[in-house]
């Protein structure tokens, strides 16, 4: 039950997860392209801009194989945007499937919960008086 749950989860997340993968190619053949130009001649690892998204697409999901590797000053600086960068890009699907699976599940809850007739939730009402009240010495301040 609990994977039908998650499966749920990944299937209403599609759309978001598809966008976000476009965006990550995308900046894999950019990123790649920049750094193709700056190590140009002066980088005998990065012979065309096929090799040069390889190593944007090492850098950016955080292998980092170490076989190719920016030399020139400005390789360095894109390298460095980019390790940044992918930071987010490896944050952003976390939060997207969080937020749908909590959704996701707070509706399943709450149909349960309709279904058996009971409120789904914990009896966490502040109202209650019953949770202010020592059995030995009577009410208790709540100050």
């Amino acid at each position: 039950k609990k994977l039908l749950l998650i499966a749920h989860v990944m299937k209403k997340s599609t759309s978001e997860l598809s966008l976000l993968v476009m965006v990550w190619l995308m900046a894999v053949v950019v990123f790649g392209s920049f750094l193709y130009y700056a190590e140009n001649g002066h980088n005998k690892n990065i012979t065309s801009i096929l090799g040069a998204c390889w190593w944007a697409v090492a850098t950016m999901s955080t292998v980092g194989y170490g076989d190719v590797y920016p030399q020139t000053t400005w390789g360095k600086v894109i390298g460095t945007v980019v390790v940044f960068l992918s930071m987010i890009f490896l944050a952003l699907p976390l939060t997207i499937i969080v937020s749908t699976f909590s959704k996701t599940y707070r509706a399943r809850k709450c149909l349960t919960a309709d279904s058996t007739g009971e409120d789904g939730e914990e009896d966490d009402d502040d109202d209650d008086d019953d949770d202010l009240r020592d059995d030995t010495n009577g009410p208790v301040s709540v100050t």
